[in-house]
């Protein structure tokens, strides 16, 4: 197993509560995104999404919170294909 997403760059981007504005909030790996994330006050979290910066991958806020929990429940050795799997497990 390897844990390459994880240690990915990717950027955290949240958008204003009308939509019409997307800023960038942080930016490190997958992991430490996700991390950032958590911390984040409770309206930030619902506004906040992840985007890979050189893998087509994208998690919406619901999808950053299950990442948040996978990496929890789960540490280290996570498989590129479970990481790339989150995203669709909440369509």
């Amino acid at each position: 197993m390897t844990t390459y997403p994880l240690s990915e760059p990717a950027t955290i981007y949240a958008s204003e509560e009308d939509g019409t504005e997307r800023k960038v909030v942080g930016q490190g790996t997958l992991e430490a995104c996700a991390e950032i994330v958590e911390r984040l006050p409770a309206q930030g979290r619902t506004s906040a999404c992840i985007e890979m910066d050189e893998l087509d991958l994208k998690f919406g806020p619901d999808e950053v919170d299950e990442l948040s929990r996978f990496l929890r429940e789960e540490g280290a050795g996570l498989s590129n294909r479970d990481i790339s799997a989150i995203p669709d497990q909440t369509l």
